[in-house]
């Protein structure tokens, strides 16, 4: 999807949907099947079924204990395609255009430069954790839980050093608020009709239809 705006609106639309119900993660599961199930908006299949697997362990232990174990493991499911395929689909400086177009040159500006930061360092994280997984290959050390705990605390930290280099940057450049950028978007029509289904199948999923159906019988 071309138009950040309309791929913001779906992803949180259709986030809402799958986190209030069991049937809007369903109907989060079909549009995603439908308009969003392309080979490039998948995760690795290792670190697809990692997840998937930290999920379901999760609902296992939920649903022993007298939890909604199932409904969560549906709605976690749904949540992670669809961040998938925004993240997968996300060009850099499209946040910045997003919420200038939204919210002008000065707190939007300001919030889509928090945004993209945060968007690039997850970018860095991940060329960080493939180069460390490089390392440990070579080196032959197998990973597990010694291993993983010191090289996450490694992660974090080098993260925060980045961020406080990137702070003091903007600070020597004058940085002060807000900034002037001209946005310009691409929508098709495809866009817009995938767009509008996205919608309709999160107001239908939130709308019980037995509401509906006795709302019509009063009515005659």
């Amino acid at each position: 999807m071309q138009d950040p705006r309309l791929r913001i609106l779906v992803t949180v639309t259709l986030s809402v949907a799958a986190f209030a119900s069991v049937a809007g993660a369903v109907a989060t599961l079909v549009w995603w099947a439908c308009f969003a199930s392309r080979r490039r908006a998948l995760p690795r299949p290792t670190m697809l079924l990692g997840v998937i697997g930290m999920i379901a362990a999760t609902a296992v232990v939920a649903e022993i204990s007298g939890g909604a174990g199932f409904a969560y493991a549906i709605r976690m499911i749904a949540i992670l395609m669809i961040a998938t395929w925004t993240y997968a689909d996300r060009r850099d400086g499209e946040m910045i255009d997003v919420f200038v177009w939204l919210l002008g040159d000065r707190i939007g500006f300001e919030i889509g430069l928090i945004a993209e930061m945060g968007l690039q360092s997850l970018e860095v994280i991940r060329q960080d954790v493939a180069q460390l997984q490089a390392a440990m290959a070579l080196k032959g050390v197998r990973a597990g839980v010694r291993t993983i705990v010191p090289l996450a605390v490694n992660l974090i930290v080098t993260q925060l050093r980045r961020s406080e280099e990137q702070s003091r940057l903007l600070s020597v450049r004058g940085y002060t608020l807000g900034g002037r950028i001209c946005p310009k978007f691409s929508t098709s029509r495809r866009e817009l009709v995938i767009s509008a289904l996205a919608v309709l199948f999160a107001i239908f999923a939130l709308i019980p239809v037995h509401d509906i159906f006795y709302s019509y019988t009063v009515k005659i």
